[in-house]
C-alpha cells in the first residue's frame, strides 16, 4: 500500500496469483468438485503471497518467485487434494474399492489419503535437499557456482547478454523519444 493508503496492483503478482491458483488446483483437479477448485485455487494465491513475504524476510533472491508459486503452491495442492478428494471422483480417477476410505477428510474420507500427502511431500523435501547439496556442493568445491565479484557486482546482464543499460534506460529514452515526435513539438 502506498502513503494515501490505496493499494497498487503489481502485475507480476497478479500474473503470478493466478498461475499459483491453477499450480493449487493441478493435483487435485481430478478428484474434487468446482467449488472445491474454486476455494483451493482463490486460497493458493495467499498462499503464493504469504511464500514471497516468507523468501524476502530469508533474503532468498527470488526474481520470478518460482519457488512460492510452483514450490509452495504445488505443496498446497497435495495437501489440499487429501482434504478435498470426493469418494466419487476418486473412484473414478484411481480406485473405486478403497474410495471411501481415501476420499479427502473433509469429504468422509479417513485420513490415509492425508497421511500419504504428507509422507510424499517430506520424501519430495528430503530428494531436492539432498540432490541440490551434491550438485550445488560438488559446483561450489570446484569454484563453479559463483560468478567473479566485479562480475556479479556488475551484473550477469552485461556479461553474458551484452546488454550495457538498465531498463530505467532504455524506458527514459524511449519517452524522450516519443516526446520529439509528438505533435506540437
Amino acid at each position: 500500500p502506498r502513503l494515501d493508503y490505496h493499494y497498487v496492483l503489481k502485475l507480476g503478482n497478479a500474473n503470478n496469483g493466478v498461475l499459483a491458483g491453477l499450480v493449487s488446483i493441478t493435483a487435485p483437479c481430478s478428484t474434487c468438485e468446482p467449488w472445491a477448485a474454486f476455494i483451493i485455487g482463490f486460497t493458493g494465491s495467499f498462499v503464493y503471497m504469504g511464500g514471497v513475504g516468507l523468501l524476502n524476510k530469508m533474503k532468498v533472491d527470488d526474481v520470478v518467485s518460482a519457488i512460492p508459486v510452483h514450490g509452495f503452491c504445488g505443496f498446497w495442492g497435495v495437501l489440499m487434494a487429501a482434504l478435498f478428494a470426493t469418494p466419487a471422483n476418486y473412484s473414478n480417477a484411481y480406485y473405486s474399492d478403497r474410495a471411501d476410505k481415501c476420499a479427502g477428510l473433509f469429504m468422509g474420507g479417513e485420513g490415509p489419503a492425508l497421511t500419504a500427502a504428507l509422507v510424499f511431500l517430506f520424501a519430495v523435501i528430503a530428494w531436492v535437499g539432498i540432490l541440490s547439496l551434491v550438485i550445488f556442493g560438488t559446483l561450489k568445491a570446484m569454484g563453479m557456482l559463483r560468478v567473479e565479484a566485479a562480475i556479479e557486482d556488475e551484473g550477469m546482464d552485461s556479461s553474458e547478454h551484452g546488454v550495457t543499460k538498465g531498463f530505467a534506460d532504455g524506458a527514459a529514452e524511449a519517452k524522450a523519444g516519443a516526446a520529439q515526435v509528438a505533435p506540437g513539438n
